[in-house]
């Protein structure tokens, strides 16, 4: 398990959280990251514009911020 730990922020790579949890995203089009929780019913990314409504396949999940509860799986 790796993870990055900023100032209050733990980022977990490789794995995922609950649902309502920040995850962070790689859009599959343009390889842009960002953060979105993965409870929404639709993802875009706002660099390329590429979205994806219930089936976020276009993303790939590469980890999730912990919320201090500590809930996680395995990718």
């Amino acid at each position: 398990m790796s993870y990055i730990n900023r100032g209050r922020e733990r980022i977990q790579f490789d794995r995922k959280g609950s649902e309502q949890d920040l995850h962070i995203v790689e859009c599959s089009h343009c390889e842009n990251e960002f953060r979105t929780p993965m409870n929404v019913q639709k993802i875009e990314c706002s660099h390329c514009s590429a979205s994806a409504k219930f089936d976020h396949s276009d993303f790939r999940v590469i980890g999730f911020i912990e919320n201090h509860q500590g809930s996680e799986m395995a990718c």
